[in-house]
């Protein structure tokens, strides 16, 4: 008899993650004007709880610097893990997060991810599991504009 593969959180999210719903989606409210987008997107399980792909998007010029996911947590994690990196970058996310529509986080994330290519940066390696929490990226998905660099060229701070 063969046993089944264990499926663990990493291969669920490559499988079954686009199959969740999404449930809430939230952005610093002033990622435009500094060129830092921190993104969450929640997916709800059958059980209440939550998957979440996290999301540090330079606009300016790198786009996904870095991405990280949790897994299947409750209510209560998700609220403390949003105030948590609202904490750790409380200097350059000046006016917190807001709830916002999935197309509007969908477009900063591959925008940015599209204008970087253009100049041969990379995204960052984690994003080969977390795009799986995002819906693919096609037709299907409003296409909203946005302006990624300054004046149309990557702006790096150091």
């Amino acid at each position: 008899m063969k046993l089944d593969k264990q499926l663990t959180p990493e291969n669920y999210i490559r499988t079954k993650a686009r199959s969740l719903p999404i449930a809430e989606c939230y952005v610093n409210a002033d990622w435009h004007d500094y060129g830092m987008a921190q993104i969450f997107v929640a997916r709800s399980h059958t059980n209440g709880h939550y998957t979440v792909g996290i999301y540090l998007v330079d606009t300016f010029a790198l786009g996904v610097k870095d991405s990280f996911f949790r897994f299947n947590i409750p209510r209560a994690d998700l609220d403390e893990l949003i105030e948590a990196v609202a904490s750790r970058y409380a200097e350059e996310i000046v006016q917190g997060f807001s709830k916002t529509d999935y197309a509007i986080v969908h477009n900063i994330i591959y925008g940015a991810i599209a204008f970087a290519e253009e100049f041969n940066f990379k995204t960052c390696k984690e994003f080969a599991l977390t795009q799986y929490i995002l819906e693919e990226d096609d037709d299907a998905i409003e296409l909203i504009e946005y302006e990624f660099g300054k004046d149309g060229v990557p702006f790096i701070i150091t």
